[in-house]
């Protein structure tokens, strides 16, 4: 059995009532306090929050990636048309590459910024978040990427070997849900990012004239606070729940739930966010999840 986490409907209300309230409260709080506790907050010498910023968003390239290679088992396994099974099998293929080689983009982007400021004398966790490319040589990402690629195939498939094809079946299905999930939630917080124009902590200068509350909309500026893309994408570890079986499926749950909120502290850490930028993300992408899970449980079987 794989899927969403089977809860009643009052149960859904309860969990959905409890996080409104506990939302408002801290965008409340945020709202009045955003700069004091960035500033008591604020350490860019954290090697915890650089790891974080380095390797955190994981999440939303890899289920991407997920799904790509269950796309290329069904086609190959799976109760698939031969006609679709050769173009599935190649999309499938695709995407996992593109996705992996993304988040291995985005990983040597931060460590190369990491490794220039330790070599500088500058704070670690001094990396722009906006644009973080990295300086090693072409052939060395795509080696990393190779390599990278290579072992997260490989335990995709060990994991799916012995899948059945009614199984292989529900994981496609689940697995078109999750894309269009993480893509959504990319798509909302892209777009929201950019009508809100925020500075980031660390863009603003000494006299903190450049700061603006969490709910006023400057407009496009290229600066991009708010929400936190690594709080959404950290947040969407959940969805990985999805994928397991009933008794493991509450400690993933539980497991995204708390690697959301890890992520979201350590953005306010390193400086690249303020504290709701992270409340917002974090609820925002929930909320994403908890629709779509409940469209899972209405057009999948056993989800």
């Amino acid at each position: 059995m794989t899927g969403g986490i089977d809860l009643s409907e009052e149960n859904q209300k309860k969990l959905f009532g409890i996080s409104a309230i506990i939302c408002i409260i801290l965008l409340t709080i945020a709202y009045f306090g955003d700069l004091a506790i960035s500033n008591t907050l604020i350490n860019y010498h954290s090697w915890v929050g650089t790891f974080c910023q380095t390797f955190g968003e994981f999440p939303v390239y890899l289920i991407f990636a997920l799904c790509g290679q269950i796309a290329m088992t069904y086609a190959w396994r799976g109760d698939c048309e031969k006609l679709l099974a050769g173009p599935l099998f190649v999309g499938g293929l695709a995407l996992s590459l593109w996705q992996s080689k993304q988040y291995v983009n985005e990983f040597l982007g931060y460590l190369y910024s990491a490794q220039t400021n330790l070599k500088n004398s500058t704070a670690i966790a001094m990396a722009n978040s906006d644009s973080a490319t990295g300086g090693y040589a072409g052939s060395t990402i795509i080696m990393v990427w190779l390599l990278f690629f290579v072992i997260f195939t490989l335990l995709v498939q060990w994991w799916l070997k012995n899948k059945t094809t009614k199984q292989l079946t529900r994981y496609m299905k689940i697995a078109i849900l999750a894309s269009l999930t993480v893509w959504f939630a990319l798509e909302v917080n892209l777009t929201l990012k950019d009508l809100w124009g925020r500075y980031r902590p660390y863009e603003l200068t000494s006299g903190n004239h450049e700061f603006t509350n969490w709910l006023t909309i400057n407009g496009v500026n290229g600066h991009k606070s708010f929400p936190s893309g690594h709080t959404m994408a950290a947040t969407l570890c959940i969805v990985f729940s999805w994928f397991v079986s009933n008794n493991k499926r509450k400690s993933f749950f539980i497991g995204g739930i708390v690697y959301g909120v890890v992520i979201a502290i350590s953005r306010v850490i390193v400086g690249a966010h303020f504290f709701s930028d992270v409340t917002f993300s974090f609820f925002l992408t929930a909320l994403i999840i908890f629709i779509m899970n409940g469209l899972g449980k209405k057009l999948i079987e056993d989800f």
